[in-house]
């Protein structure tokens, strides 16, 4: 039988991080363990959250020495629930989400099917309305001119910003999952062992796109499934939602995306090169390297 895990990563706000868990252990036909990660609160959460589940043995509660960030803070999670869970399937799920489907992870479960590495669901916002699907640049020279973008704004250099807007006019975005819910699957775990582990906070998600793509493996979006998302959580006590340390954060990130992004293009370069057909292969005649 599989084992399953759900991730939480808290970071001060333990009460919305209890209402998340507590909708988790609704979930009904399935076998999980809950393993939350306090990401180094400087406040009581940790002490809260073990007093509220100090009778559930199927939630872990276990506290980074600081705060890691999204990619760190969720690693430790996962990093745990392979060792001591010897879960198949882990489950990463923001605090600020909530499940109000009861079957929410069979769901999910249910439609793994060999090399899908990453599988989520619809996401819904407090009001109800379905959150947009997301779409970001993952393919080099794009997320360059992205990433200048990105450098440009952050300096107030918005005539450099615009000539790079221009540019990514007539370049493609790729939809990727959103990082608030993001079940990872074995075949996920063939190739990698835990997320990209360099950002802090943002670009996670392109990422772990790339990783998908580099391995070959894919990711899937499974529409029946439906998950309450109330955003801006976390990051209101990590740095008050305040747009310039958004920006901060995110170009601090996102060089990482520009630079994994470039090294799947010179591979792929590479392996073109290398499978080039000659004059032999137009006459039907074998070619080997």
């Amino acid at each position: 039988m599989n084992k399953i895990a759900v991730v939480i990563l808290n970071y001060m706000n333990y009460k919305e991080t209890i209402n998340c868990t507590d909708s988790v252990l609704k979930q009904k036909n399935i076998e999980f363990e809950i393993v939350i990660v306090d990401n180094g609160s400087p406040n009581e959460s940790y002490k809260e959250l073990g007093k509220e589940y100090r009778n559930n043995n199927s939630v872990h509660i276990i506290k980074a020495s600081r705060n890691y960030g999204y990619a760190k803070g969720n690693n430790i999670g996962i990093r745990y629930a392979k060792e001591k869970c010897s879960s198949d399937f882990i489950l990463l799920l923001n605090s600020d989400t909530e499940m109000i489907q009861e079957d929410y992870i069979s769901i999910l479960i249910s439609k793994y099917k060999e090399n899908i590495a990453v599988i989520s669901g619809r996401i819904i916002q407090q009001r109800g309305e379905i959150q947009e699907r997301y779409y970001e640049y993952v393919n080099f020279p794009d997320t360059l001119y992205f990433y200048l973008q990105l450098f440009f704004d952050y300096h107030g250099l918005s005539l450099l910003s615009n000539k790079c807007k221009q540019m990514l006019k007539k370049r493609d975005k790729t939809e990727v999952l959103h990082g608030s819910c993001l079940m990872l699957t074995p075949s996920f775990f063939k190739y990698y062992k835990m997320l990209y582990h360099r950002t802090f906070l943002y670009s996670e998600e392109v990422l772990l796109y790339i990783y998908c793509n580099n391995a070959g493996i894919t990711q899937m979006k499974v529409e029946e499934a439906v998950i309450l998302h109330k955003g801006k959580r976390s990051s209101k006590y990590l740095y008050g939602n305040k747009d310039s340390k958004k920006m901060r954060y995110l170009t601090a990130s996102y060089k990482y995306v520009v630079w994994e992004s470039f090294k799947a293009y010179v591979k792929t370069i590479l392996k073109r090169k290398i499978f080039k057909p000659g004059k032999a292969d137009y006459k039907g005649e074998e070619k080997h390297q």
